[in-house]
């Protein structure tokens, strides 16, 4: 496993094993700093203590602010900006995987610029200085600490959305911090990247540099996470699928995702408890059709990677056969009712999702020349129930 770095929009990215240790590079004597985390990985996977003590032998004080669930709600951002505030300071450290370092961009970005954590989602304030986030990353799913994005649930309207925040200033990404991950964190993390590279790469107007970031994604996906998948403790795939989010998490930088990412934000901002990966999984091969309708060789060239039978002009069928069929040959057969997910509550999301304009927007703009109303979605989910 080769240990390298690299610069991306001023986000310094060190990745590979041990490259947390790179954190005294950026660390001064008698700096402050708040450390963002959830409630458990940052602990378990040792990320924390061997945070803790970089920061120690740095003559770096801290304070640690955990209290960041998974699918995140503003307020958390809110009240981490009231603790930014408070605390003065010089940087912060978000030890998590998505939600954690997307509360802590939101946070440091409310904290400096004012307003609510809401007004950065809708775009009604822009993120005109930051705080230093430094993102030590635990999942290979998001990428948020390879890009600008940071999404979270408004808590006033309970729809989850995200928006350009800011970029981290540098990025840690070190495998071992994934091996405490269990089984179905490591699928639906993994189907998270997944999706970020299929939707980005079909997007209108999305770019070759984007088509090539996320072949190498897919192709990475399929060769690692079955192995993963057979022996969680094995660090080797890790490694590859850790660099295939990362890369994913370019991609969406340079080319947003569409209509899946979009519908299945709102139903985990519902419904908590539903893992976004997971979300993913389970509509994604109803709604990825409609997307290979609008984007066929883009589409194509993703899914021959797992099914070389895949055509610009296959049929519905087939594409989302290849879909389900991949995520059951690693272990995931779920549906939605399995997290509680009904037939009300499925309309519920689908008619929030045409309610927020910012939501609206995504799902009719970023496909080419395809028509999608409620009744559409309804006709093609209820089969995910």
């Amino acid at each position: 496993m080769i240990k390298f770095k690299w610069i991306y929009n001023n986000d310094e990215i060190n990745f590979g094993p041990s490259s947390i240790q790179e954190l005294k590079n950026y660390l001064k004597d008698n700096m402050k700093v708040i450390i963002v985390t959830g409630k458990m990985s940052a602990k378990l996977s040792g990320a924390l203590d061997d945070t803790i003590k970089i920061l120690k032998e740095n003559g770096v004080s801290y304070y640690i602010f955990d209290n960041v669930s998974p699918n995140p709600l503003s307020s958390q951002a809110d009240e981490l900006a009231k603790m930014i505030i408070s605390y003065n300071p010089n940087a912060i450290i978000a030890i998590g995987g998505g939600s954690v370092i997307d509360t802590a961009k939101l946070g440091a970005a409310t904290a400096a610029n004012g307003g609510k954590t809401v007004d950065y989602l809708y775009g009604k304030r822009k993120v005109e200085k930051i705080i230093p986030i430094y993102a030590i990353n635990l999942t290979h799913g998001t990428g948020s600490e390879a890009n600008r994005y940071a999404n979270t649930t408004d808590t006033e309207r309970g729809d989850k959305l995200g928006n350009a925040i800011c970029y981290p200033k540098a990025a840690f990404d070190d495998p071992k911090y994934t091996l405490s991950m269990p089984k179905e964190e490591v699928l639906c993390t993994t189907f998270d990247a997944f999706y970020h590279a299929y939707e980005s790469s079909t997007t209108s107007n999305s770019p070759p540099l984007v088509h090539m970031l996320s072949l190498e994604v897919v192709n990475q996906i399929k060769e690692n996470l079955p192995l993963a998948i057979q022996k969680l403790d094995d660090i080797n795939p890790r490694y590859y699928l850790l660099y295939a989010s990362m890369l994913a998490g370019v991609s969406i930088d340079l080319s947003p995702t569409n209509i899946i990412h979009a519908l299945e934000n709102i139903m985990s901002g519902l419904v908590p408890s539903l893992p976004h990966g997971c979300g993913l999984a389970l509509i994604g091969p109803l709604l990825a059709p409609l997307i290979h309708k609008s984007s066929p060789n883009e589409s194509t060239k993703i899914l021959k990677i797992l099914n070389p039978n895949i055509k610009p002009n296959s049929d519905d069928s087939l594409i989302t056969k290849t879909l389900i069929e991949f995520h059951s040959s690693v272990g995931f057969n779920k549906k939605l009712s399995d997290y509680g997910f009904g037939r009300d509550m499925l309309r519920e999301s689908i008619r929030r999702a045409f309610a927020n304009p910012v939501v609206v927007d995504r799902l009719k703009n970023r496909l080419y020349g395809t028509n999608i109303d409620e009744k559409i979605l309804i006709n093609l989910l209820e089969n995910s129930l």
